[in-house]
């Protein structure tokens, strides 16, 4: 079981974010980015990995940039989730609770199945 940290939309739609790592961030930073509505954020990021790739790797800046586009990566790992609870209090969510499941689905029905 992971813990989730539970999100409420005042038109009644329910978020749940895993604390810690993001796989899905560390795997595919800009794609991952932009399918969660992070425009701005999964925008910058493809920007610098399709720049960051433009380099050589067989060259000493190459290497340096195939560093620098992991390094992005690692930092989506560490951060997404964090960004993605920072992203949904911008767009009008509220942390209501924190939960214990398998998956984010199963943390949202465990917050809303619960007695009031």
């Amino acid at each position: 079981m992971k813990k989730y940290e539970v999100y409420h939309h005042p038109e009644d739609r329910h978020e749940a974010v895993k604390l810690g790592w993001s796989w899905p961030g560390f795997f595919f930073g800009p794609i991952w980015a932009l399918v969660k509505k992070m425009w701005g954020l999964g925008a910058g990021l493809l920007v610098a990995v399709i720049v960051l790739a433009m380099f050589p790797v067989d060259t000493g800046i190459g290497a340096l940039a195939a560093l620098i586009s992991l390094g992005v990566y690692v930092a989506c790992g560490i951060n997404g989730n964090r960004w993605r609870e920072k992203h949904l209090a911008n767009r009008g969510y509220d942390h209501v609770d924190t939960v214990s499941a398998s998956n984010p689905d199963g943390a949202v029905a465990l917050y809303t199945e619960k007695p009031l």
